[in-house]
Formats: C-alpha cells, sequence, structure tokens
C-alpha cells in the first residue's frame, strides 16, 4: 500500500516536472509570438490545437466515446470561460513584462492560489506549506534581486502583475475541474475544458477581426514562427494543462501550485535560446524555489510513509 502511494506521489512529481519545463518554455515562446500575432487570434489558434490534439488523445485512449461531454452546458462553458480568461490574462501580462521578471512573479502564485482555495473551499494548508511557501518566496527575492542590485538588465514592466493576478483564475478553473466531473480521467476533463475554452476565443477572434481591431494570425508567412507557436500549444497548452490536472488531482491544488515555482526556473533556461540572458541572482534564486519544491513532496512522502 506505501509502495502504491510512493508510486503515485512520484508519478504526480513526473508530471509536475513536465508542467514546470513545459510552462516554462511558453514564456520566452510567447513573448517572441507577440511580435508576430495579436493576443486573441494567437489564443485562438493555441487553444484550438491543443483542443485537437487532446481529442485525438482521447480517441486513441479511450474511444471515440471518450470524446462525449458530460458535465451540462453551464458547466461546460464555465470551464471554457475560466481556462481562456486565463490564457488570455497570461498572456497580456507577458507582453508587457520581460520574459525573466515574468518567470520570476510567478514564485509568489502559490499565495495567490492558496488564498483562492481557502476563500472557495476553506481547507486549510498541508503541513510544512508554510516552510515551502517561505523558501520559494526566498527564491523569488533572489531572482529579481540582480536587477535592484544593477546586477541585471530585467526590469518591470507592468504586466508582471497581470500574471500574477490569472493565478487566482486558474487555480478557480483547477478546483472546478476536480469538482464537477464524476469519475472522468484527467485527460478527459482537460480535452472538455480545452474545447470550451476553444469556443470562446475562436468565436471572438473573427469578430474583432472584422471590426479591424485586431490582425489576421494567416497574414504570418514565416515557418519557423507557426512551428514556435504550434509547439508551444501542443506542450504547454494541450499536454501542459493535461499533466497540471494530474498533479493538482493527487496532491492537491494548493500544493500543486508550489510547483509551478519550476516554472522561473525552466523559463531562465529556455529564455537564453532566445536570447534573454539570467543571471548568477536569478539562477540561484531559482535553485532556493526548487527546494522549496522538494522539501513539500518530502513532508508529503513522510506523512504518506507514517
Amino acid at each position: 500500500m506505501i509502495a502504491r502511494e510512493h508510486r503515485h506521489l512520484l508519478g504526480a512529481f513526473a508530471a509536475m516536472v513536465f508542467v514546470g519545463a513545459s510552462w516554462g518554455a511558453n514564456v520566452p515562446v510567447s513573448k517572441v509570438m507577440l511580435e508576430h500575432f495579436d493576443l486573441i487570434p494567437m489564443s485562438a489558434i493555441r487553444t484550438a490545437s491543443g483542443a485537437l490534439i487532446l481529442a485525438l488523445l482521447v480517441a486513441m485512449v479511450e474511444g471515440v466515446r471518450g470524446l462525449r461531454i458530460d458535465v451540462g452546458i453551464r458547466r461546460f462553458v464555465l470551464l471554457g470561460l475560466m481556462m481562456a480568461g486565463f490564457f488570455m490574462l497570461y498572456t497580456l501580462g507577458i507582453q508587457f513584462s520581460n520574459p525573466i521578471s515574468a518567470a520570476a512573479v510567478q514564485v509568489a502564485g502559490p499565495l495567490v492560489a492558496a488564498a483562492t482555495v481557502r476563500v472557495v473551499t476553506g481547507a486549510r494548508f498541508d503541513p510544512g506549506f508554510a516552510t515551502a511557501l517561505g523558501l520559494t518566496l526566498l527564491g523569488g527575492a533572489i531572482l529579481v534581486s540582480g536587477s535592484l542590485l544593477g546586477a541585471g538588465s530585467v526590469t518591470l514592466g507592468g504586466g508582471e502583475f497581470i500574471v500574477l493576478a490569472s493565478n487566482a483564475l486558474w487555480t478557480l478553473y483547477s478546483l472546478k475541474a476536480q469538482a464537477w466531473f464524476g469519475r472522468a480521467s484527467q485527460l478527459h476533463r482537460t480535452y472538455v475544458a480545452s474545447l470550451s475554452a476553444m469556443g470562446w476565443t475562436v468565436l471572438l477572434s473573427p469578430v474583432l477581426i472584422a471590426l479591424g481591431w485586431t490582425r489576421s494570425p494567416f497574414t504570418v508567412t514565416d515557418p519557423w514562427v507557426w512551428t514556435q507557436l504550434l509547439a508551444v500549444a501542443v506542450f504547454a497548452s494541450a499536454l501542459g494543462g493535461y499533466f497540471w490536472n494530474v498533479g493538482a488531482s493527487r496532491l492537491g491544488v494548493a500544493v500543486a501550485s508550489l510547483w509551478v515555482n519550476l516554472v522561473p526556473f525552466f523559463a531562465i533556461l529556455w529564455s537564453m535560446a532566445y536570447g534573454f540572458m539570467p543571471n548568477a541572482y536569478q539562477i540561484v534564486g531559482g535553485l532556493v524555489a526548487l527546494s522549496g519544491v522538494v522539501y513539500m513532496q518530502w513532508r508529503k512522502l513522510q506523512t504518506t510513509h507514517r
């Protein structure tokens, strides 16, 4: 029984590492893509691509019958609204911030997530949560201290606060994705939410294009740009969303939110490939934030063992 629980938690560990790596890549890639696409059409392409990939995976794993939507129209619409709203808010924040500072500010995301969980469910914090949160916040302070001390080129653009606030919407979606389904798989839950999010963004995008308020994405003809956009849609939006649900279902939304602190660490590494160079403060800060995640996982394993 204990061995099974350990495998259960190690599976959650692997899932959240994938989330950290894929969502970390999303930060610099989205920043670069916003130089070519407008926000709403880009979100429409990402959600549509993600929904298509998830639909194919559901059909392969669960059969065609797994594509049915059985959560009711109201819940279906609200799930997509929360997911689409998060994607657009998050991307808007990245648009008006430096990729590294946008990643660094997410270290405070667990504060927003924990407060949201507390307000919505009234649930208590897990043992060791305060210590882990303190370590992750310390890591975030180190991440941004290089800029404050003049040791780096990272500056705050204002969008970082939008990125941070979007955590509340994602936490609310995560809670409802776990509560509004019966015995559906995490893959099915992610597929249903992504399908609804696609509906919201795909309906909104042509209206804004017709009104002349935004540009058509199909004016972009560079294959490299499209490859980057579709890659982040598949790995960050589709698979990242699925593995997030796996981790949240096993660890709880509040604890899983601590793992989002892997995003700044991976985002810094990915940003190097796009010309956003980190400094020693950001690297050390990422490692300190990672220690908070490891500590939280260790406490949970100890509790399971007892």
